[in-house]
């Protein structure tokens, strides 16, 4: 059962004279919640765009109605020192009983429709992370209504104060490849030679082939309209040639990107691009600013049959204007593809955890698997 405008006991807390105090809020108090998530923000001069306002009531106004959620914040003296969205899901199994989840931040969506949520965090002053995230996990602990808590797509910084307070937690780690800007900049070098031998050859040879291309970096509105819908079409064509839905084949996921893209394109948080030659589309790109890196979120590309290696040549082209631009990094976030290895210089960590109860369920559901693998792993007898 959901809360609303509950409250914890104050909590200690050395950076202050005054404690924290914890205090919980339901989804018919999310106006009120949004607007001091949004002067936390900006009173902290937050750049992370998983813990942003915008980012936050988007995901809300798509997912708010179908996934469970509730407001948390750390308030001292009036003043809210940090906030987090707590949300719910349900794990449905062949098991005649529910798994039913805790995520911290925007996670917990039907997995059909899910946005995936990567670069996860807290919104907190830094004097008071410790303190919050203490708060956090007590606040989680008295509520006995979950099975086990998940951190999703959390970075290894973001994660490890709450994780040290979470005994036993399974951690699942995906490496984050990026390409890291920032140090080629202060070297006067460029991206192509930082690049390994024959991702180098390929890319020479495949824009030779090309001939002229253009760019387009995608800065006004009615533009990235178009940007937008054409992305959708060549990804949706793309993946349902092989037989696949595609991610725009849900309604939800479709205008939750439509929506992103218009609250924080203006902001300089969201950038489309796209590579054209004459007027044919060899790609679009749907990328993410979060903390001055460029995120690889959603892309679309022409067929193989009409251009080869679409994909290696628009990120590249991408890359190459991000570094003019100033930019820190060009992250390809979790998941592994040929042209991600072949266009980074670096990797991150990125965390899905997941903490249990000592519940009946799991110790049952940890028997049937250890019995099914003795079975599967023991030689079959043949009778004389």
């Amino acid at each position: 059962m959901l809360l609303s405008n509950t409250q914890r006991e104050p909590l200690p807390n050395t950076a202050a004279q005054s404690p924290l105090t914890l205090r919980t809020f339901g989804p018919e108090l999310a106006v009120e919640m949004l607007l001091k998530w949004q002067e936390l923000e900006r009173r902290i001069g937050s750049s992370q765009l998983a813990t942003s306002r915008n980012w936050t009531e988007t995901w809300l106004r798509h997912f708010g109605d179908v996934t469970p959620h509730e407001f948390v914040t750390a308030e001292q003296d009036g003043v809210t020192r940090g906030v987090c969205l707590l949300t719910r899901s349900q794990i449905h199994s062949k098991w005649p009983f529910r798994i039913n989840s805790l995520h911290l931040g925007t996670a917990g969506e039907p997995p059909d429709d899910g946005v995936w949520v990567e670069y996860n965090g807290l919104l907190v002053e830094e004097a008071y992370r410790s303190e919050f995230t203490s708060a956090l996990i007590a606040h989680a602990h008295d509520d006995p209504t979950w099975d086990q808590l998940h951190l999703d797509g959390f970075s290894r910084d973001e994660a490890q104060l709450l994780l040290d307070q979470l005994p036993g937690v399974e951690i699942e780690t995906k490496l984050s490849r990026y390409f890291d800007l920032q140090t080629v900049r202060e070297s006067g070098s460029e991206i192509l030679p930082m690049l390994g031998r024959s991702s180098r050859s390929n890319i020479r040879r495949r824009l030779r082939e090309y001939g002229e291309v253009t760019i387009e970096w995608v800065d006004n509105l009615s533009q990235a309209e178009s940007v937008f819908s054409e992305l959708v079409t060549l990804h949706q064509a793309r993946w349902q040639a092989d037989g696949k839905p595609g991610l725009f084949s849900s309604q939800r996921f479709h205008d939750f990107q439509l929506e992103l893209m218009t609250r924080c394109l203006d902001e300089g948080r969201v950038v489309l691009f796209r590579v054209r030659q004459g007027e044919q589309t060899v790609g679009c790109l749907f990328l993410l600013v979060d903390n001055n890196r460029l995120l690889d979120y959603l892309s679309g590309f022409a067929s193989f049959d009409q251009f080869a290696s679409p994909g290696l040549i628009v990120h590249y082209l991408c890359m190459t204007e991000a570094l003019r631009r100033g930019y820190n990094a060009y992250d390809f976030l979790a998941g592994e593809h040929q042209h991600k290895r072949n266009l980074s210089n670096a990797t991150a960590d990125l965390l899905w955890a997941t903490w249990r109860r000592p519940r009946l369920k799991f110790r049952l559901m940890d028997a049937a698997r250890t019995i099914k693998r003795k079975l599967v792993d023991s030689p079959s007898r043949v009778d004389d």
